[in-house]
């Protein structure tokens, strides 16, 4: 093996340990806007929830549970 040999196949390792560790933090960031978009979701279903039943009171809950 060459030095030139060797040096290139360093320097393919390194462009592959970079490629993983940026789509793995790549992932984890979808990952945690995925989480954040799903609060946001739940948040504006309660506050849907809630504004409907001041809107329209006890048949509001009633349509809501069934």
């Amino acid at each position: 093996m060459t030095v030139q040999t060797a040096a290139a196949g360093l320097g393919d390792a390194a462009s592959r340990l970079s490629f993983n560790a940026q789509n793995e933090a790549v992932t984890k960031e979808g990952e945690q806007d995925m989480l954040n978009a799903a609060k946001l979701q739940n948040e504006l279903n309660r506050v849907n929830m809630f504004a409907k039943l001041m809107e329209a009171g006890p048949k509001a809950a009633k349509d809501l549970i069934s």
